[in-house]
């Protein structure tokens, strides 16, 4: 197969304004309730894992139930995304994660909850945002016109953060002071809502059929799943700029989900902060994620979207490693602000490059492949970083606060490690380009 170029022609959305596109103000208000309640759980779980347990493993067992999902059902659920309204699969994946919390709130008010329980609720929660997620990103640019799409990603990442890393999480760490119990209700309530306005969204939401086949439902339902699922595969290994992408996925999100499996004992025993002073931690890192988010826009005019991926590589490295050698929660702060500026801009270029280089009738499976590749490894790094915590105090002989450290000193490492590597690929794939 060929090389494909950077950019190809998506399917066509309506020419409107953001603030004039109703289906956009829709999809992004049920969004962000998603993520509110979504925040909310996310800074609960940890705080009611540490009631249960006080054992790393075992909590990281917890987060790697909820990580798993994008392991296993990334690649078929992106299968789902290309054969069937996506409006569908947003309402259904919303209705599993409705039922899931109205349970786990019953077993918590009942006191019935457990670790292997836990588990259970966390996965179907997983399973609920993998087709949640997948789906959206492929609703946007059929709602948005394609010279747009830098602004609504940029606006969709920015609503995510602010609903729920600061809403969620600061309301989240001042809401289990009160009852653990809340969280989960509250979230249930959003999930609800949530579905109602989903189910107003109006217009044409099947894939488009690809170009060289007929749109009879026949042949797609000969197709096997697994041919289907290669194609995403394939496609990636046919352009350069995505196989780099890939790359940056993998090893970025395998570190960081490390760092986070454990963050909630490092918070603790390393920061010496409570519930509160977590969610507030996490609020300080999220306006730097809502800065990043508007700002991406200007900084990709005025730059290559190589440079504004390597630098902010190099950025995450940097701060998350002074990070890991101090146990100041104003300098930790500081850094995680900084380093959540450097995720976003990442994250908003990359999916605005995947949106307009894919048609549209392989955008879910290739999304598919980018999840698998990048959240699915998140369930293995979280389980990674349980291990290393316990290994840095059993086997190594470290200090607990040490132990804590090392996931921050592994990202700081392979972060600057993968900047050199993508920068020497990539420069000698434009020296290529410009000699042909």
């Amino acid at each position: 197969m060929g090389k494909k170029p950077f950019f190809t022609t998506a399917a066509p959305s309506p020419d409107l304004s953001l603030s004039q596109n109703s289906n956009y103000k829709k999809l992004f208000t049920a969004v962000a309730l998603t993520f509110l309640g979504d925040g909310l759980t996310l800074t609960a779980v940890p705080w009611l894992l540490s009631d249960m347990t006080r054992d790393t493993f075992e909590a990281s067992l917890v987060t790697t139930a909820m990580r798993l999902p994008w392991l296993l059902f990334s690649l078929p659920i992106g299968v789902l995304i290309d054969r069937y309204s996506r409006k569908n699969i947003v309402v259904v994946s919303s209705l599993l994660r409705a039922i899931t919390l109205i349970a786990l709130t019953l077993c918590i008010a009942l006191d019935m909850i457990s670790i292997p329980l836990l588990m259970i609720f966390t996965f179907l929660i997983g399973v609920s945002r993998v087709a949640f997620d997948s789906t959206v990103q492929t609703l946007i640019p059929r709602i948005v016109h394609s010279d747009r799409l830098e602004k609504a990603n940029g606006q969709f990442t920015a609503g995510q953060l602010i609903t729920s890393d600061i809403l969620g999480a600061s309301l989240g760490g001042l809401i289990v002071t009160i009852g653990l119990i809340i969280p989960f209700m509250l979230d249930s309530f959003t999930a609800v809502i949530s579905i109602l306005i989903l189910l107003t969204l109006r217009g044409a939401f099947r894939p488009d059929a690809a170009p060289t086949e007929p749109t009879s439902s026949v042949k797609t339902s000969r197709k096997s799943w697994l041919r289907e699922m290669s194609e995403g595969f394939t496609y990636i290994r046919s352009t350069l700029l995505l196989q780099v992408l890939s790359l940056m996925s993998v090893l970025v999100t395998l570190t960081f989900s490390g760092m986070v499996a454990t963050q909630v004992f490092f918070v603790q025993d390393v920061l010496g902060l409570n519930s509160f002073g977590f969610g507030i931690l996490l609020a300080i890192a999220t306006v730097g994620s809502v800065i990043g988010s508007q700002a991406v826009s200007r900084w990709r005019k005025r730059n290559e979207a190589n440079t504004v991926m390597l630098l902010s590589l190099l950025a995450l490295g940097i701060f998350y490693g002074i990070a890991g050698f101090t146990r100041s929660p104003y300098i930790v702060g500081v850094c995680y602000f900084c380093a959540a500026f450097f995720i976003v801009t990442y994250n908003v270029v990359r999916s605005s490059i995947i949106q307009r280089t894919v048609p549209d009738h392989l955008l879910g499976r290739v999304g598919s492949v980018f999840r698998f590749l990048s959240l699915g490894m998140g369930a293995i790094g979280a389980l990674l970083g349980g291990l290393i915590v316990s290994l840095g105090e059993d086997s190594l002989g470290l200090s607990r606060v040490a132990a804590l450290q090392m996931p921050y000193w592994i990202v700081a490492v392979v972060n600057l490690i993968l900047t050199l590597i993508a920068f020497i690929v990539l420069r000698k794939a434009a020296d290529s380009q410009r000699s042909a």
